[in-house]
């Protein structure tokens, strides 16, 4: 299991990543769960990264993937604990816009 999902008291769904990479390896796993969780949810979803310190292009594309399957007009989705590296990254790739980034404290 690489992630852990369950719902918050104002209803957004939680995802947590229990792994340090989101890679081609897992990628499938990840976009599987999101699918499950983004269709139980009302448009809210908060992925928690604190454990994660990588990601290649694949798991990029799962990042992706969750962040259209949330539709038009609903709030971005929240990715919280953000690591340097993983940051670095979405701003390579100028994706960043695309979601409400909480970084590391």
């Amino acid at each position: 299991m690489i992630v852990q999902s369950s719902k918050q008291d104002d209803g957004t769904m939680l995802m947590t990543v229990l792994v340090d990479s989101l890679d081609r390896l897992n990628m499938p796993e990840f976009k599987a769960e999101a699918a499950k969780v983004i269709s139980q949810s009302d448009g809210r979803l908060e992925v928690d990264c604190s454990t994660l310190g990588f990601i290649d292009s694949s798991g990029l594309g799962a990042f992706l993937y969750a962040h259209n399957l949330l539709g038009e007009g609903r709030q971005p989705m929240r990715l919280t604990g953000v690591g340097s590296e993983v940051l670095t990254i979405l701003e390579l790739m100028q994706v960043h816009r695309l979601f409400e980034l909480e970084p590391k404290r």
